[in-house]
C-alpha cells in the first residue's frame, strides 16, 4: 500500500508540474510557477542591492533600464515585471535572477564600447529569464531532494549517502549549464 501510494503521489506531482518553455515551446517538468519566479526575484533583489550596492549614477541607471526594457518588451515574456540595475562592482559581470531581475556591473559597463554591446549582454541575461533557466535549476535541485527523501524512506541505511548526494548535486546545479548559455545567446 505504501509503495502504491508513493507511486500515485509521484505521478500526480509529475503531471501537475508540466509547463511549456516559452522560448523552445517544449513541455518541461517544472516545480516553479511564474508567480514563484517573480517572488524569488523580489525577495533576492534587496539582498543583491545591499551586498553589491547600486551604482549611484542615475543617468546610467536610466539608460540601462531603457535599453533593457526595449529588449524585454520583444522577448518571449514581455509581461514580467522587468528590472535592470547597475550594481557598484568593479568585476566585469552581468547576471539574472528569476522573474525579470537583471544586473550589470559598472565594471562590465567600462569594457563595453557601444549600446549594441550592452544590448547583447542584457539580451543574454533576458534569455536566461525567458527560458526559465533558474526555474529549471530549482526543479532539478528539488527533484534531487525528493529522490533523496524517497530513497531514505525506503532504504534507511542509504540516508547518509542520499543527503551527501543531495548536497553535491545542489552545488552542481547552481550554475547555468553550457546548453543554457548557448540558448541564451
Amino acid at each position: 500500500m505504501t509503495n502504491r501510494l508513493s507511486a500515485v503521489l509521484l505521478a500526480a506531482l509529475a503531471a501537475s508540474a508540466c509547463a511549456t518553455n516559452p522560448v523552445t515551446g517544449q513541455k518541461e517538468y517544472s516545480l516553479m510557477s511564474e508567480a514563484q519566479e517573480i517572488q524569488m526575484g523580489q525577495q533576492a533583489d534587496p539582498e543583491i542591492r545591499a551586498e553589491m550596492g547600486v551604482y549611484p549614477d542615475s543617468a546610467w541607471q536610466e539608460y540601462v533600464q531603457r535599453v533593457g526594457m526595449k529588449l524585454a518588451r520583444v522577448s518571449e515574456r514581455p509581461d514580467l515585471p522587468w528590472h535592470f540595475t547597475v550594481v557598484d562592482a568593479a568585476a566585469p559581470n552581468a547576471f539574472a535572477l528569476p522573474g525579470g531581475y537583471i544586473y550589470i556591473t559598472r565594471g562590465l559597463l567600462a569594457h563595453l564600447d557601444s549600446e549594441a554591446e550592452m544590448a547583447g549582454v542584457l539580451g543574454h541575461e533576458i534569455g536566461h529569464v525567458t527560458a526559465r533557466h533558474s526555474a529549471r535549476a530549482y526543479t532539478r535541485g528539488a527533484s534531487v531532494g525528493i529522490g533523496a527523501a524517497i530513497t531514505s524512506i525506503f532504504f534507511p541505511e542509504a540516508a547518509p549517502y542520499a543527503a551527501a548526494a543531495q548536497t553535491g548535486l545542489g552545488v552542481l546545479f547552481l550554475k547555468y549549464d553550457r546548453n543554457q548559455e548557448v540558448q541564451s545567446d
